[in-house]
C-alpha cells in the first residue's frame, strides 16, 4: 500500500510542479522587478540626505596649509623700508560650530526627515501597486485561457455540425446550403481560435516579465483567483486614510512647509562660533589662536534670497492644491470602483443563468436539427449565443476580479 502511494505521488509530483500559484508570482516580482528596486534605492538615498542636513549642527573642522617659495616681506629699519624675499610656510586648524540660523538647518532637517518618509511610503506604493499588476495580469492569463478553451470547444461542436451536415446531405435529407453555411461557421471558429491563442500568448508573456519567471504553456493556474470575493470593507474614510498616495501628498505638503521656514530664515543670516590655530615659518616663527563669535547677515544677494523665500511659499500653496487633487481623484476612483465591482457582480449572475440556459437550447436545437425539425441558422445561432455567454462571463468574471484587486491597491494592500 505504502508503495502504491509512493509510486503515485511521484506521477502526480510534476503536476502539482506545473502549478503557478499568485502569490509565487508576487513574491517574485517584488525580488526581481526593477521598479520594486528602484523604489528601494531612492528610498536609501532619502535616509543619506537626512544624514547629509544633520550635519549642518555638527563642528565643521577643516585643515589648511599654505607654502611660499618666495615672498617679499617690507620691514622698517632705521626710519627706512627694507624688502626681504623669502620662504615660508603655515599650516592651521579651523572649527566652527553653528550656533544659530534663525531655522534654516532646522527647516532643511525637518523637510529632510518628510522626504524620508516620502521615500519609504513611495517604496510601499511601488510594492502596492506591482501586486496589482501582478494580480491583474494573472486574473487576465486565466480569463485568456478559459477563453481559448471555450474557442476550442466552438470549434469542436462545428467542426462536428459540420461533418453531421456533410453525412444529412449525402443522405438527401440537408441541403447543400446547410453544409456550405456549416463550414463557414467552422473558418469562422477557426480565426477566432487563433486570435484567442494570440491574446493568450501576450498575456502569458506579459506575467513573464512582470514576475521574471518562465511560464510554459503547459502550466496550470490556480482558477480560484477568479472566484474570489472582496475583503476590502467598503469604507470610502477608511480608504483615504490608508491610500498611500494620498498619505505621500500630505508628506509632501509638510515637506514644503519646512521649506518655506528655512528659505525665510535666510535673510537673517547665522550666528557661529568659530576657533582657529595657526603656526607660521617664514622669516620669524609664531603661532596664533583665535577664538570668537561669528555674526553674518545679507545685506544685498541681487534679490535671490527673497526670490528663494516667494519660490518656497509657492510651492508650500501648490503642495496644499495637489494634496486636495490627489484627494479628489482617489474619491472619484474609490466610488466608480465600487460601481464597477457592484455591476460586475450582477452581469455574472446573467451570465451564469445566460450559459446554462443556452447549454441547454443547445441540447434541444441539435437534436431538433438532426431529426430534421430544426433549421442551420437555429443551430448556429444557438451556438454563437453560447460563446457570446461563455466569454461575457470571463468577462465579467475579470472585470470583478480588477476591481477587487484596485480597491486593494487603493488600500495600500
Amino acid at each position: 500500500m505504502k508503495r502504491s502511494l509512493l509510486v503515485l505521488s511521484l506521477l502526480l509530483a510534476p503536476l502539482w510542479a506545473q502549478t503557478l500559484t499568485l502569490q509565487r508570482c508576487i513574491e517574485s516580482a517584488l525580488e526581481t522587478h526593477p521598479d520594486v528596486k528602484a523604489g528601494l534605492y531612492k528610498a536609501e538615498q532619502a535616509k543619506e540626505s537626512v544624514t547629509s542636513q544633520k550635519s549642518g549642527r555638527l563642528p565643521q573642522l577643516s585643515l589648511s596649509a599654505e607654502y611660499d617659495p618666495q615672498r617679499t616681506y617690507v620691514m622698517p629699519q632705521s626710519g627706512q623700508f627694507h624688502t626681504v624675499d623669502s620662504d615660508g610656510w603655515s599650516v592651521g586648524l579651523q572649527v566652527r560650530q553653528k550656533i544659530y540660523d534663525f531655522s534654516q538647518t532646522a527647516g532643511r532637517i525637518e523637510a529632510s526627515k518628510k522626504r524620508r518618509e516620502i521615500s519609504e511610503l513611495s517604496y510601499e506604493d511601488a510594492k502596492a501597486l506591482m501586486r496589482y499588476r501582478v494580480k491583474i495580469s494573472y486574473a487576465l492569463l486565466l480569463v485568456q485561457k478559459a477563453a481559448l478553451e471555450a474557442r476550442r470547444k466552438d470549434l469542436a461542436a462545428k467542426e462536428a455540425l459540420y461533418h453531421q451536415a456533410q453525412a444529412l446531405y449525402e443522405q438527401g435529407l440537408k441541403t447543400e446550403a446547410d453544409e456550405s453555411r456549416f463550414y463557414a461557421s467552422v473558418k469562422e471558429a477557426e480565426d477566432g481560435l487563433a486570435q484567442a491563442r494570440a491574446a493568450y500568448e501576450k498575456a502569458r508573456v506579459a506575467l513573464e516579465q512582470l514576475t521574471g519567471l518562465e511560464i510554459s504553456k503547459e502550466t496550470e493556474f490556480d482558477k480560484d483567483v477568479l472566484m474570489q470575493k472582496s475583503t476590502v470593507a467598503g469604507d470610502l474614510n477608511a480608504t483615504l486614510s490608508q491610500n498611500l498616495r494620498l498619505r505621500i501628498s500630505k508628506k509632501s505638503l509638510e515637506a514644503a512647509g519646512f521649506d518655506a521656514e528655512a528659505a525665510d530664515g535666510a535673510k537673517w543670516g547665522s550666528i557661529d562660533a568659530v576657533a582657529e590655530a595657526t603656526h607660521v615659518e617664514s622669516l620669524s616663527n609664531y603661532d596664533t589662536t583665535l577664538l570668537g563669535v561669528r555674526y553674518s547677515l545679507p545685506l544685498y544677494s541681487g534679490g535671490k534670497l527673497s526670490a528663494e523665500a516667494q519660490k518656497a511659499r509657492i510651492a508650500k500653496m501648490l503642495a496644499k492644491e495637489q494634496d486636495e487633487s490627489t484627494r479628489r481623484a482617489i474619491v472619484e476612483e474609490y466610488r466608480g470602483v465600487v460601481a464597477d465591482l457592484q455591476e460586475s457582480q450582477r452581469r455574472i449572475e446573467a451570465r451564469k443563468a445566460q450559459e446554462r440556459a443556452m447549454e441547454d437550447t443547445k441540447r434541444l436545437l441539435n437534436a431538433r436539427y438532426k431529426a430534421g425539425l430544426g433549421t442551420y441558422v437555429e443551430v448556429l445561432d444557438a451556438e454563437a449565443a453560447w460563446l457570446d455567454a461563455r466569454l461575457g462571463l470571463l468577462s465579467a468574471l475579470y472585470a470583478r476580479a480588477s476591481s477587487i484587486f484596485r480597491l486593494e491597491y487603493l488600500n495600500g494592500k
